[in-house]
């Protein structure tokens, strides 16, 4: 039995975030007006997470913090 493997090219939302970001500076507006629903989701996850995040145990809030850092990394920041 032989097994496949993929790859998975799927971008973070860090990397849609840069992509995003280049994409308005470029002013290519039906590009944004595709990734509207994108858009929407990265922010609802963002506040979600604000709501969350006094919740979490240390070991969590030290994965999100990891996570951050490597996503706005991600994004030039």
């Amino acid at each position: 039995m032989s097994t496949k493997t993929y790859i998975n090219a799927t971008p973070t939302w860090g990397e849609w975030g840069r992509i995003y970001r280049l994409l308005a500076e470029s002013g290519e507006r039906k590009a944004l007006v595709a990734l509207r629903e994108d858009f929407a989701r990265a922010m609802a996850n963002c506040e979600a997470l604000n709501c969350i995040t006094a919740t979490l145990s240390d070991e969590q809030a030290g994965k999100v913090s990891q996570i951050l850092e490597t996503e706005l990394a991600k994004q030039g920041f």
